[in-house]
């Protein structure tokens, strides 16, 4: 009997008046942020995780033959979603290049959120391993699927991979060099032992933020994705705590 798989879905949890968008990763789906969206969805915030296009298929190449503009303006469609919903008051956060996504936000639209902030995104330019991640992932995704990928079919990826990497990091860069646009409060969470970024370029980002309240938190147990790591009941509480200071007009 053919064993069905659970395909990764849009996240919406409308509670209360306060939302919070928080975006994904670049081979991953909200259920990178699944845990944190339950804590924070504890809290009576609304809290929306989208899914970006090409993402949570059983086919890599369906992440490859989509752009990194599309995954831009899929974030900004998940703004829109939640303003026609009504909310007023949004909080903006990303995982990896869920975070590049929300950062961009933030330097385009400053005054449309109460804050946001990142989660293990290279968004000062720094070394990454996100190639070889994505190859790593695409090899178990299809081998757990239908075939057995052979090196030399995967080496067909690396090209791929590496043109839509080089666009991904123009879109850091964007970000990286309008970070002084920033007005609205900043959260950085970096995980010490990240194995896909060099973790000391939180502070390249922290520098250029001098014109804003930020907040920097460092776990040296993490790995890249902190949302599930041994760290996480602290991660989510530091979460909780920024978002509860932030200056919403909904009470």
């Amino acid at each position: 009997m053919e064993r069905m798989v659970q395909l990764p879905e849009s996240l919406f949890l409308p509670h209360g008046k306060r939302a919070v968008l928080l975006l994904h990763a670049y081979s991953g789906s909200p259920n990178d942020v699944r845990m944190l969206a339950r804590s924070l969805e504890k809290l009576d915030y609304t809290v929306y995780a989208p899914l970006f296009k090409g993402h949570g298929t059983l086919d890599p190449l369906d992440i490859l033959h989509e752009s990194s503009e599309h995954w831009w303006q899929d974030s900004q469609q998940a703004v829109e979603f939640l303003q026609a919903k009504g909310y007023r008051d949004i909080a903006v956060l990303g995982l990896s290049m869920g975070g590049i996504f929300s950062t961009r936000l933030l330097t385009e639209a400053s005054k449309d959120f109460v804050g946001g902030g990142f989660f293990c995104s290279p968004i000062a330019p720094v070394k990454t391993q996100v190639a070889e991640n994505f190859l790593l992932y695409a090899k178990q995704v299809i081998e757990r699927t239908v075939e057995v990928l052979t090196d030399e079919k995967l080496t067909t990826y690396r090209p791929l991979v590496e043109k839509q990497l080089a666009t991904i990091e123009a879109q850091a860069r964007r970000a990286y060099e309008k970070l002084t646009a920033i007005q609205a409060p900043f959260f950085m969470a970096q995980a010490g032992q990240d194995e896909m970024i060099e973790a000391e370029g939180v502070f390249q980002t922290a520098e250029q933020l001098q014109q804003t309240a930020f907040t920097l938190k460092w776990y040296p147990k993490s790995g890249h994705v902190i949302t599930v790591g041994p760290e996480r009941r602290q991660f989510e509480q530091d979460v909780a705590d920024f978002l509860a200071g932030l200056s919403w007009r909904e009470k």
